[in-house]
């Protein structure tokens, strides 16, 4: 920084021993020079150097200044570094929120990248479903937000990063359960078991509306999670539509999952932020997510 730029200076001198040598490492004239540690001299109200007539010996002042300014500019120039990391996003403080599934897929991974690639920003995450994550976007809890559906929040801004494939899941002993594939008709009347629709009302409409059109599903149960509606399914209570990548993950012995044969719902995968936030670390962590697509 130019304000340490007389020490800078004053410790060539030193480290020197001589005006004419220190002013040419430092590129400069030595009456320049001079001019400058007697100005450092004036503003800190001693004498550094006591001048001889063969040139000067260092006073008490100037080898304590010499002492501590090798270990005050390292100090500058690491704020100066930490200052425009952050500044540019390369530094500071990111706060993720996932879903359930998302962070079942390879976004955990990216997200792995990332701390490696930017091990001077410290991200922390949260794991909730898209309505909360939304809420903590709005509320200033996280800086960014990964959800499920076409988002339509007026203050969200969203990129859409993905599709996950949706399947059919359905106890062992169903008469489905024989079906390499399913298409839609062979689900319609059937007594269906989902999530509960606050926990991402998007993304539920699109699906009723994906397969049941302008009609309802036979809903028997609204559960909170993917794990409470595969426990209620192996039981026979109904079949669901679920993620095919996590719902495969985490079935157990009873549950079978059988992809559509045609037009299965496209589950759509996006990061969120609210419009106008000026993050640093956010916007360089959005561009480098773009770039590494």
């Amino acid at each position: 920084m130019d304000d340490l730029r007389r020490v800078r200076y004053f410790l060539a001198v030193a480290e020197h021993r001589h005006f004419g040598r220190a002013a040419e490492s430092l590129h400069i004239t030595q009456p320049a020079l001079s001019q400058q540690v007697k100005a450092l001299e004036k503003e800190l109200g001693v004498e550094l150097l006591a001048r001889t007539g063969r040139g000067f010996v260092m006073t008490a002042a100037g080898l304590a200044l010499q002492a501590g300014a090798q270990q005050l500019l390292a100090t500058a120039a690491e704020l100066e570094r930490t200052v425009r990391a952050r500044a540019s996003g390369t530094a500071g403080e990111l706060k993720i929120a996932f879903t359930r599934s998302g962070s079942d897929s390879d976004i955990s991974q990216r997200i792995r990248d990332f701390r490696k690639e930017f091990p001077d920003i410290t991200v922390s995450t949260i794991t909730g479903w898209t309505s909360w994550n939304l809420d903590l976007l709005e509320s200033g809890e996280v800086d960014v937000a990964f959800v499920r559906g076409n988002i339509t929040h007026p203050r969200v801004q969203t990129h859409l990063i993905g599709l996950q494939e949706a399947a059919v899941v359905v106890s062992k002993g169903h008469p489905l359960a024989e079906k390499s594939t399913l298409e839609i008709a062979d689900i319609v009347d059937e007594p269906i078991v989902l999530w509960s629709r606050h926990t991402g009302p998007d993304f539920y409409d699109e699906l009723v509306t994906h397969i049941w059109g302008d009609g309802a599903p036979n809903l028997v149960a609204e559960e909170s999670d993917a794990e409470q509606v595969l426990d209620l399914v192996s039981t026979g209570t109904g079949i669901s539509v679920l993620d095919r990548k996590r719902a495969t993950r985490i079935a157990h012995e009873n549950i079978v999952v059988i992809p559509f044969g045609a037009n299965p719902p496209q589950i759509a995968i996006r990061i969120a932020w609210m419009r106008g936030s000026d993050a640093p670390a956010l916007a360089h962590f959005l561009d480098w997510w773009r770039r590494c697509s």
